[in-house]
């Protein structure tokens, strides 16, 4: 079996592409301190904040105080606050979706239960409702 050489250079530029993305992926930075201690504070006192530790666990909850060294970050399930210092920290992230995300996520699940309802009743159509169809359509 031989490919046209336009299929082996097209395999060949998207195996590559995969690979270079994948490499340029893997390598993440090293998350700088006094930047995660700056986005903590822009967030402020008051406000949902998701975090990543140096450990790879996740901590989610209200900010409650913010320190020179650490923060205080009190989740909804626990009792006590839990003291966190911005050198643990890997990632920042807001609590919640935004409105944009919300609304393209129900845009999505929208548009493939459309998609699917749509391909039900094509298929659907063609086996109980042929042979009332087909004479209907020849009569015209």
């Amino acid at each position: 079996m031989r490919f046209s050489r336009w299929i082996r250079f097209s395999a060949m530029l998207l195996i590559s592409t995969v690979l270079i993305n994948n490499v340029a992926f893997a390598a993440k930075k090293p998350a700088d301190p006094a930047t995660l201690k700056a986005r903590i504070q822009a967030r402020g006192v008051g406000q949902g904040v998701r975090v990543t530790l140096a450990d790879s666990t996740e901590a989610k909850g209200m900010i409650v105080s913010v320190g020179e060294r650490s923060f205080t970050l009190k989740s909804k399930h626990d009792a006590q606050p839990r003291e966190i210092e911005y050198s643990q920290l890997t990632g920042v992230y807001k609590d919640k979706l935004t409105r944009g995300q919300k609304i393209g996520i129900t845009v999505a699940v929208f548009s493939v239960a459309i998609a699917i309802t749509a391909v039900v009743i094509t298929k659907g159509l063609d086996k109980p409702w042929g042979p009332i169809l087909v004479p209907l359509a020849t009569s015209k």
